[in-house]
């Protein structure tokens, strides 16, 4: 290991888009970051998702689902912002969203919905919801499953190309003089009594006033206590890529756990499969890619002609009650976590990347973070709880205030 050691204002461990944002965020400030990355930016869950950007459910209206609905709200601002510093479009896109209503119990479900969508119509500007028939719904989407009882259209939802998002945030974070060092895996932490002063890494020693914890799926590996504080652990998500020009379809086109989300380039990515046994195994299984194909031809018949370009998998951040962990870690005084966003870490990026900076520059956050504190009392969700907590139902098993920076 090298003897180097190096001094900072700030580490951030991890190079997802959490890490990125979060380091663009505080340079912004005028904080010295150093991002340390135990592979390469950006390559990990953050480019392996399909960029899909959406708030969850509507019937809630916790403190987490406020950060969703304010960080998708910010969103245009955000790629336009990092456009600007990067030279790099991320492709921002207000296509709107289908989830396509197959059967009685999701055409009540929607019903329900819509309703409480009511709420949130002056906040966004705009209708959120709404409940279409066949007949409407095929009007906008001509080559669409004709089996539907209706579709439940959100024109809040929006994507993002998050390769290109993630290439705009590492640029923009050069721009602002942040030192990006990659092919550095954290160790350990370094100490000072019950203060965390550093990080030791394999390219040296790195001290700071504090540490982010962003490192996704790997967070927990760090040290052992973090698997009590901030549990994380790796869901797996196959994903298949097709190509059909003309696009069949303009909308994100969903229903339950799959998503069909359509490109301008005529490519439509097809995900995901929700596998929490994977471990950190990161492959592509015939009864996954099987899943994928079949719910999407069902959904958009027409793509049985498409071209099959790629498949791929990711690691979400999963964590046992389907919440990220965001910010400090208790008895452990300079050390913040920002992880374990699951399916939401596109979407949260501006929220939580402002709440770590608000964190580390005004030591506290006007944000409620009750339901994303590190060390909270975790219990597994039900079904019913998962749908309620704005998560796609999943077949498969499961894994088991305000608050200042110190």
């Amino acid at each position: 290991m090298s003897n180097i050691s190096r001094t900072t204002d700030v580490v951030i461990v991890g190079g997802g888009v959490i890490g990125l944002s979060s380091a663009y965020r505080l340079a912004r400030e005028g904080v010295r970051v150093t991002l340390l990355e135990r592979g390469l930016c950006g390559q990990e869950a953050s480019w392996a998702g399909a960029g899909v950007l959406q708030c969850g459910s509507w019937h809630r209206t916790d403190g987490l689902v406020r950060l969703l609905r304010k960080s998708l709200l910010q969103y245009p601002d955000f790629a336009a912002e990092l456009h600007e510093q990067s030279g790099i479009d991320p492709q921002h896109i207000p296509c709107g969203s289908f989830e396509l209503l197959l059967d009685e119990q999701r055409h009540d479900m929607a019903v329900r919905a819509v309703k409480a969508a009511e709420h949130y119509h002056a906040q966004f500007g705009q209708t959120v919801l709404e409940l279409l028939s066949p007949m409407q719904a095929r009007e906008q989407e001509p080559h669409i499953s004709e089996e539907l009882l209706g579709a439940k259209s959100c024109p809040v939802t929006s994507q993002v190309r998050n390769p290109l998002l993630l290439k705009a945030l590492r640029a923009a974070c050069v721009r602002m003089s942040v030192e990006i060092v990659e092919q550095c895996p954290v160790q350990e932490f370094l100490r000072d009594d019950e203060r965390v002063v550093g990080v030791r890494s394999k390219q040296g020693d790195f001290s700071c006033a504090h540490v982010v914890l962003a490192a996704g799926a790997w967070s927990s590996l760090i040290e052992s206590f973090l698997e009590q504080k901030t549990p994380v652990y790796p869901v797996r998500g196959q994903i298949v890529l097709l190509e059909m020009q003309p696009r069949p379809f303009t909308h994100i086109i969903e229903q339950g756990d799959c998503y069909l989300v359509p490109r301008l380039d005529g490519r439509i990515v097809v995900g995901a499969t929700e596998e929490h046994d994977s471990g950190y195994e990161k492959i592509n299984t015939a009864a996954g890619i099987h899943q994928l194909l079949t719910l999407a031809q069902r959904l958009v018949p027409r793509l049985a002609g498409a071209t099959i370009l790629r498949t791929w998998s990711g690691l979400r951040p999963g964590t046992p009650d389907r919440r990220p962990f965001i910010g400090p870690v208790p008895g452990t005084e300079g050390l913040l976590a920002a992880t374990g966003h699951f399916r939401f870490g596109l979407v949260l990026a501006p929220m939580t990347a402002k709440i770590i900076a608000d964190l580390i520059v005004r030591g506290e956050t006007e944000h409620d973070l009750a339901r994303c504190a590190p060390g909270r009392e975790i219990t597994a969700l039900s079904q019913s709880s998962r749908e309620a907590e704005g998560s796609r139902p999943a077949d498969r098993s499961e894994r088991p205030t305000h608050r200042r920076a110190n």
